[in-house]
């Protein structure tokens, strides 16, 4: 008895911290927590660019296109902390996957709303992200169905702000986070019954 109430604290401490679970997608606001979600995944930085490059298909050999032709690098230490590098769109700032993905996360400043995609149909769109104090925001999304593309926007303006991008498929004993998500949920369901 005891450790199945270990293990029922255990799930539902983990689906708190790990964030929102809809329709098979988990938000992340934690980057580690994130990061321990899956396995490798590719970071753009978006160093070594002048100020004001458009970005469009420079990272293609990384799986990934800017299609909205509207992106620009900026040099901007006191939004980007990271390595003072980021991106700045235009109204918004569309992904293309090389191939299809299941999890993107982002280093950001301001607001942030994140819009996946598979063939070209919306699969999800995320709460809004939104860092204390405007700086060095992380939101993260772990997806069970694969996107090929995304879009980001910043609900707040018309001006999207990205730091760092993170992107990748997790590993398959990664999707553990669903499966405990799940558990809570049905958890949850028994108790108010």
């Amino acid at each position: 008895m005891k450790l199945q109430k270990r293990f029922r604290l255990l799930v539902m401490a983990i689906a708190c911290t790990a964030g929102q679970v809809h329709a098979g997608v988990i938000e992340f606001t934690d980057k580690a927590e994130w990061e321990a979600a899956g396995g490798a995944f590719t970071t753009i930085d978006f160093t070594g660019f002048p100020e004001f490059t458009l970005i469009t298909d420079q990272y293609q050999d990384l799986g990934v296109t800017f299609t909205d032709g509207n992106d620009v690098t900026r040099f901007m230490p006191f939004a980007f902390p990271n390595d003072s590098w980021g991106l700045k769109g235009n109204g918004e700032i569309h992904l293309s996957f090389a191939t299809p993905q299941s999890w993107i996360g982002l280093d950001f400043p301001g607001f942030l709303r994140i819009f996946l995609f598979s063939n070209d149909k919306l699969v999800f769109f995320s709460s809004i992200f939104a860092p204390p104090g405007g700086i060095g925001g992380f939101g993260g999304l772990v997806s069970n169905e694969l996107f090929d593309s995304a879009i980001l926007t910043d609900p707040g303006d018309d001006l999207v702000f990205i730091d760092d991008l993170h992107f990748g498929v997790p590993a398959p004993g990664a999707l553990w986070v669903f499966a405990l998500a799940g558990i809570w949920k049905r958890s949850r369901r028994r108790v108010r019954d």
